[in-house]
């Protein structure tokens, strides 16, 4: 299997992974267990992490080079 095509399994199905334990974990605890709420007492706690996080969307969505895929999705774009 090329690598492409794990990245997109692996992605989803850590997506999907996540999605379900954070229903489960809500159904069990309350919304006081969901990933969520968490994710917001750690934003209070520590603004570092949020600092992480937007960091990490920055990178993983501002490609350094375009690829033939990106380059098709900006000429869509650009017809809208």
């Amino acid at each position: 299997m090329k690598a492409k095509k794990i990245t997109v399994i692996f992605t989803m199905a850590m997506i999907v992974a996540i999605a379900l334990y954070d229903v489960w974990a809500i159904a069990e605890g309350g919304t006081e267990a969901s990933i969520s709420h968490l994710l917001r007492v750690w934003g209070h706690k520590y603004p570092a992490i949020t600092f992480a996080f937007g960091f990490t969307m920055g990178h993983l969505f501002w490609p350094i080079t375009i690829t033939p895929t990106l380059e098709k999705i900006q000429k869509g774009l650009k017809k809208s």
